[in-house]
């Protein structure tokens, strides 16, 4: 049975994407494994910089933190419950996962432990400029999983 990996994170929401892999594993006849992965280290950024402009002291923005999270989770936990929906009415499949940590090396590790035949997600809206200067972790994911990745551009089609 092919089975379809969809990765989802805060930055990262399509229902483009969500549909195209969810067409992918009806026409394979595969198993779909969402995956929300609640990425650490953009929370983490938020609250370094506010901490280094002086905005907020030590305290506010952990507390700022932890209401980040919070709510990310929830998002998180709720679209993984209406992709689990959509599947089951469409007869499809389908396993959920809630996970923690840094987007690449959750994807990758996702990737290798699920054996995806293929990977959907979708590539956050960000100047060309920035993914040049920073890097893109969905370039970087298509370079190294172990299948093909197919990107869904926020606001366009599948490239």
């Amino acid at each position: 049975m092919k089975r379809i990996l969809l990765i989802l994170s805060p930055m990262r929401l399509s229902s483009g994407c969500v549909d195209a892999a969810l067409t992918a594993a009806g026409e394979e006849k595969g198993e779909l494994v969402a995956f929300f992965i609640l990425d650490t280290s953009i929370s983490e950024d938020v609250q370094d910089r506010l901490q280094n402009l002086g905005f907020l002291g030590e305290t506010p923005s952990g507390q700022l933190l932890a209401v980040m999270r919070s709510e990310q989770e929830r998002q998180g936990r709720d679209e993984l419950a209406r992709v689990r929906r959509i599947a089951e009415d469409r007869g499809i499949v389908v396993r959920t996962e809630f996970v923690e940590g840094e987007f690449l090396t959750r994807s990758l590790e996702a990737a290798r432990q699920e054996s995806a035949d293929a990977i959907f997600v979708t590539r956050r809206a960000r100047p060309a400029i920035s993914r040049l200067v920073t890097g893109s972790p969905v370039t970087s994911l298509q370079s190294s999983a172990p299948c093909r990745v197919l990107v869904h551009e926020r606001g366009g089609s599948d490239a």
